[in-house]
């Protein structure tokens, strides 16, 4: 789970976030498969913009490989199922904190088990297995050794993305 700064820094930026510039997405469908990209256009535009800040942060021996740049930017497709805005979220997160994701209802409770919603999205979609493995885990480093994505490449994944 990402620490406090992050997800404070995250909340206020996405109360007005500026959309994408037309290269951005250019080169998030250049980068993305077909299904891939279906999938991340169902995003809201804070999220989009937060995927693909989190793909340019990644550092540059993982940033040539598109696998790694895919699931840097479909990690959080799951999220789109919730509709909730950066209250909502921002009230789930602390629910989560406090209670099993597994034990809550509703559009929360979709939030805060947004990796595997997504990880279900993207495998229906035919995603590549590395960015449905990703969504899957990003939020559970424990299980960072027992995945297909290399240990290594999890952790550069998970700093990009501000864990």
């Amino acid at each position: 789970m990402a620490g406090p700064t992050h997800l404070a820094r995250r909340f206020f930026t996405s109360l007005r976030p500026r959309p994408p510039s037309a290269a951005d997405l250019a080169w998030v469908q250049d980068v993305l498969e077909p299904g891939e990209w279906d999938v991340w256009c169902r995003l809201v535009t804070a999220d989009r913009v937060e995927a693909i800040a989190t793909a340019r942060r990644l550092p540059p021996e993982y940033a040539g490989d598109e696998r790694w740049l895919a699931a840097a930017l479909v990690h959080d497709v799951g999220k789109a199922d919730a509709h909730l805005g950066p209250f909502g979220r921002a009230a789930a997160t602390v629910v989560g904190w406090r209670r099993d994701p597994a034990l809550v209802r509703g559009r929360f409770g979709i939030y805060l088990r947004h990796p595997d919603i997504g990880a279900a999205a993207l495998d229906a979609a035919g995603a590549r297995p590395e960015a449905t493995a990703w969504a899957a885990l990003h939020h559970r480093p424990e299980r960072f050794a027992d995945c297909a994505i290399p240990p290594e490449v999890c952790e550069a994944l998970a700093r990009a993305d501000g864990e």
